[in-house]
């Protein structure tokens, strides 16, 4: 083993034995005892160093008479002295001599305890020792002194007293101890003026470097040295098993079965107090003098503990407990299951006795097999829902299941499945559901109140069981105590949060007037739905001064529990609604941090949804489907529930827009639940997949969506363009099938319920509108609507309008103004990421008396009855004779998905090659 910072102590003894051959003058004072005596903890390489000594001893010619002592064999009497008898070089007459003598002297020993005859043993064995090591200058050492039998020391007391001025030096190591085995022979034989101390410490982080280095190579010894020295607290025999772990390639130290070994070594080789100390620290974690130990470990006293340090300890213990997490699993490691079941159990019941919190209480409880006490389960409850509102969902899941293993209280056990329940929803909403049956059973046989019923009501509508969830709260209703305003204040909460998710679904019964009118009541209500009351000002009201409120509310607000999270979530999308997208991405990115520090995948699923609305509000197409996509893999479709229409919605809107059809038809293959239609969250499904309708050369679906839309919007009296504008999307599809008067009809009736600060909805409708009329008035409203859409930040509905603006200039006959408005339009089109615009030459001239041909490559080019935009491009450039690939290569699409196109062409307008197609669409081949 490497000798690092230990040659100073080798040279301290070497010294010693030159003393030993070389006697010179006699210093004033007191010289040096006989005695050399090494001291250092376990593992410190004490062993070493003395096997180094011996190794010089015998270079010098000096004999060594060494002995090893052993935990094992200290009640053995003698048995060090034999050690040294073996080594001495005698004839075989005198060893059969000293052999018998000592035979006699381990009966007697056994036999009598009187004083004078066991002296007089001890003076004949300790004559026999002076006259083996006097013949020669000899060296007598004895290895871990601390475990030597008492006879063994008595007859090494007797050879001290009488080496002095003989050529013999003692040498012997000891591993400090809270208390000797045998303290009179002990403190006899290691008299203070007999002794010449060489204290071994630990290592310091340069010796830790050394060994490394010498092990590994200095540049991997460079890398893992000052973690190494953390984890080993300087101490030879666990650096050196950090050395046999470490992986080739490693940055840091990797602890492994050298490690435990080593561990395990030092703790069996120091006293079974520090073992069973090292124990108890691994299984509670307390600090070493904390006021649990001293019970754990059988202690009468906690001052019996000071003598547990890092000496005492080979330096795994200090003040704080075991010193690093590797040793600690490491201890374990080497601790039966039952022994840790009963400190666990033993530390839970100090603790509950001492009145300690909770989550003090319950790791201890989790191993315990079985909760025997009546107050065990109620501390795992307490425990679980501690953990939940500090947003420890996976400790807190740990302590509910424990508690609900083996609880058998009726009352009790409602309350922890209902907690249960609200653990596995922040997780996955569809874990929560074997739970919900056994809540609601509990709600009905009045188990859990109005307070613990919130939740997991709230999880019945996410899941869309509409009927258990009205069920439940018309029973809670049924047993409101008039008096207790708190349960009354609590239904009313549940009432506003579904009549928010279910708009339709009547709930009959109102709350007592009496306590309705409580100021303190009607408080806390508005308190716990601060988000519903924002999305109604907004929506209802056009109240957007309500952001300042918005603003205030996440400001104050976080995501430990369901309300404050739908509170937040409703907040953020009151600021879309109000059209400040700015705001509700910064919000989404800081509630996101947060949702991600907690590993929360619920509500992070939910605020990655409302950041994908966002960005496809702003026009980031790209960025948009990449949320929708993260917010839809987070949580199963059965996970999402009713609210999976709000991820959905945005990703098959978006992939409409970047004309991705296949990966846009196997989103409508998505299941969603028959509720969804009865949410807000399935109007913008309805209006995504109305509008993928359209886009698809389905005219009629896409305005039996936008209709659909209407009336549930018009019954729930939520009819808010801000919410879905079903009627501008009505009169798009309208147009699309030639009913232009209609179509007129219902945009101006949008653009007269419209709000004056309604910019980006307004902007969408008279660019509707402009395409109804023609001449000097299209451009008009197209003019007013790409200043509005400028404005709003709507940059897909801007790019698209930009386009049909540049048509219209085109046919008036300004080309100049219609080569920029186009241009402005495909370079809009291109950040978006929008497939339909591309750049190409404006358009051509018109002859007197023909229409200007058709720019092919514009975003409102020919468009035909049956036919969507992308087919219209592809039929134009078709008829102009372009090859297949030709036509890919413009529209950026594959050969196969042109021929694709084609095929539905000729189809829908009944052609059967290119030249039907030229004339119908009365262009020149």
């Amino acid at each position: 083993m490497t000798m690092a910072e230990r040659d100073r102590h080798l040279d301290v003894l070497t010294d010693r034995l030159a003393d030993l051959l070389h006697p010179g003058e006699p210093a004033p004072g007191p010289g040096p005892g006989p005695i050399t005596l090494i001291t250092g903890p376990v593992g410190a390489g004490k062993t070493t160093l003395l096997q180094a000594f011996a190794r010089r001893c015998a270079e010098a010619g000096v004999t060594f008479l060494g002995a090893s002592a052993s935990r094992s064999e200290r009640t053995v009497p003698l048995e060090v002295v034999r050690q040294l008898v073996r080594r001495a070089t005698v004839d075989d007459a005198d060893r059969d001599r000293v052999g018998q003598l000592l035979d006699r002297a381990v009966l007697r020993w056994g036999e009598t305890a009187d004083e004078e005859a066991l002296a007089l043993l001890t003076a004949a064995i300790g004559g026999e020792l002076l006259e083996l090591a006097a013949r020669a200058p000899a060296v007598v050492a004895v290895d871990d002194v601390q475990h030597a039998d008492a006879p063994s020391l008595r007859c090494l007391d007797h050879l001290v007293r009488r080496v002095v001025g003989l050529p013999v030096l003692i040498v012997l190591t000891e591993a400090p101890r809270t208390r000797p085995w045998h303290p009179t022979a002990y403190a006899e034989l290691l008299q203070p003026a007999r002794l010449h101390r060489v204290r071994l410490p630990l290592l310091t982080a340069d010796g830790t470097y050394r060994i490394l280095a010498d092990r590994l190579g200095a540049p991997v010894a460079r890398r893992v040295a000052d973690e190494a020295y953390r984890i080993s607290g300087g101490n030879p025999l666990l650096v050196h098993a950090l050395a046999d772990d470490h992986t080739a390639g490693a940055e840091t130290p990797t602890p492994g079965e050298a490690f435990r070994e080593a561990v395990l070594s030092c703790l069996y080789r120091c006293e079974h107090l520090v073992l069973t100390t090292a124990r108890a620290l691994a299984v509670t974690e307390e600090p070493l003098h904390g006021p649990l130990l001293p019970h754990l470990v059988d202690l009468p006293s906690e001052l019996n503990l000071h003598a547990v340090d890092a000496a005492t300890s080979a330096g795994l213990v200090d003040t704080d407990g075991l010193r690093h997490p590797a040793v600690r699993r490491a201890v374990l490691d080497g601790t039966t299951v039952e022994e840790r079941a009963r400190l666990h159990r033993a530390a839970a019941q100090v603790l509950h006795d001492d009145g300690a919190p909770p989550p003090r209480i319950a790791p201890h409880l989790l191993t315990s097999d079985e909760l025997t006490e009546p107050w065990m389960a109620p501390t795992l409850l307490d425990a679980g829902e501690h953990a939940l509102a500090e947003g420890d969902v996976d400790i807190g899941l740990r302590y509910l299941r424990r508690a609900n293993r083996d609880c058998t209280d009726e009352c009790l056990r409602a309350r922890i499945r209902s907690a249960l329940a609200r653990a596995e929803w922040r997780l996955d909403p569809q874990g929560a559901v074997p739970h919900l049956l056994g809540v609601a059973t509990a709600v009905r046989a009045g188990h859990l109140g109005t307070r613990q019923a919130a939740g997991p009501i709230q999880y019945l509508l996410w899941h869309g069981q509409i009927d258990r969830a009205v069920d439940l709260i018309h029973h809670l209703g049924e047993r409101a105590d008039g008096v207790d305003a708190h349960s009354t204040a609590d239904l009313m909460i549940i009432k506003g949060w579904m009549a928010t998710l279910y708009p339709g679904v009547p709930l009959d019964g109102a709350a007592p007037a009496g306590t309705t009118r409580d100021p303190l009541a009607l408080a806390r209500v508005k308190h716990r739905l601060r988000g519903v009351l924002l999305l109604d000002a907004v929506l209802g009201r056009g109240d957007l001064g309500a952001l300042e409120n918005a603003e205030r509310t996440l400001g104050t607000l976080g995501l430990e529990d369901e309300p404050s999270m739908w509170n937040v979530v409703c907040a953020v999308i009151a600021m879309i609604y109000a059209d400040r997208l700015d705001l509700a991405g910064e919000w989404c990115d800081r509630l996101d941090r947060i949702a991600s520090a907690r590993r929360h995948r619920t509500p992070r699923a939910l605020l990655t949804a409302v950041a994908a609305t966002v960005a496809g509000r702003r026009g980031d197409l790209r960025r948009a489907r990449e949320l929708a996509d993260s917010a839809l893999h987070r949580l199963s479709p059965k996970g999402w529930g009713v609210v999976i229409g709000a991820p959905l919605a945005v990703r098959l809107w978006t992939l409409t827009c970047l004309e991705e059809w296949d990966e846009a038809a196997a989103c409508l293959r998505t299941p969603v639940p028959p509720a969804l239609f009865e949410t807000p969250f399935g109007l913008h499904y309805l209006h995504a997949r109305g509008a993928h309708a359209l886009a698809a050369g389905s005219p009629e679906a896409a305005l039996a969506d936008f209709q659909l839309c209407g009336q549930l919007m018009t019954s729930w009296r939520l009819d808010q363009a801000a919410l879905v504008p079903w009627r501008t999307e009505t009169a798009r599809a309208l147009l699309r099938l030639g009913r232009r008067q209609q179509a007129e009809k219902v945009v101006r009736e949008e653009l007269d319920r419209l709000r004056p600060a309604d910019l980006r909805n307004r902007g969408a409708a008279l660019r509707v509108l402009g395409a109804v009329h023609e001449g000097p008035e299209r451009i008009r409203h197209l003019r007013c609507a790409v200043r509005l859409l400028g404005e709003c930040g709507d940059r897909v509905e801007l790019a698209r309008a930009l386009g049909d603006l540049g048509q219209a200039q085109q046919q008036a006959g300004d080309l100049r103004e219609a080569r920029s408005t186009t241009r402005a339009a495909r370079e809009l089109a291109e950040e978006c990421g929008i497939p339909l615009l591309r750049p190409t030459a404006t358009g051509r001239a018109t002859a007197a008396g023909r229409s200007a041909a058709p720019d092919p490559d514009s975003d409102t080019g020919i468009l035909l009855t049956g036919l969507n935009d992308a087919e219209s491009r592809v039929a134009a450039l078709a008829a102009q004779g372009h090859t297949n690939r030709e036509i890919a290569e413009r529209m950026f699409l594959t050969v196969s998905a042109i021929e694709q196109r084609l095929t539905r062409i000729y189809r829908k307008l009944d052609v059967n090659s290119r030249s039907e197609l030229a004339a119908r669409l009365r262009l020149d081949p």
